[in-house]
């Protein structure tokens, strides 16, 4: 494989805003086989409302004309999941992150100040604990990414586990 020269990697430091994972209102997620050509708030609450059925094999609903089977998938023992925003950066500096004491294992530590270009804040807007992941005029199966995805953890804790000697 050719290289046309080294590749531009930006960087970035993200922050995530504590506080906000306390508070953040239950959500329903609903993982679409689509691709929005769009990035930003959106009325989506508005125009989705999924009419959803189950079928005997199991969820089903139509989206713009088209089938889609699904499943409701729980996030693994031990896990939470958040729905995560980048907040908004102001005309004024970011300031140092605040944590609150004891939270970072380095407490100690002078923090350092924040820099618009490099650093990100996000925050939670909303939690669940089960999302439903949509296919295509077919179910996902075990094969869909997502589900890989989520049993990554529990496999790499296995990996990476101490080994008992026999």
């Amino acid at each position: 494989m050719e290289s046309n020269g080294p590749a531009t990697v930006n960087k970035q430091r993200v922050h995530v805003r504590p506080e906000t994972l306390r508070d953040a209102a239950p959500a329903a997620l609903h993982l679409l086989p689509c691709d929005v050509q769009a990035n930003g708030p959106a009325p989506v609450e508005r125009f989705f409302t999924p009419a959803i059925r189950q079928g005997a094999a199991g969820l089903q609903v139509s989206f713009r004309g088209r089938s889609l089977q699904g499943e409701e998938v729980a996030v693994p023992p031990g896990l939470a999941g958040y729905v995560m925003a980048v907040e908004e950066r102001g005309e004024g500096p970011l300031g140092t992150q605040n944590f609150p004491a004891g939270s970072r294992g380095d407490s100690e530590e002078e923090q350092e100040p924040l820099e618009r270009d490099f650093d990100r804040v996000i925050g939670a807007t909303g939690s669940f604990s089960r999302f439903t992941v949509w296919g295509l005029e077919t179910f996902p199966g075990p094969d869909a990414k997502v589900l890989g995805a989520l049993a990554w953890p529990s496999l790499a804790g296995a990996i990476h586990a101490q080994v008992p000697e026999d």
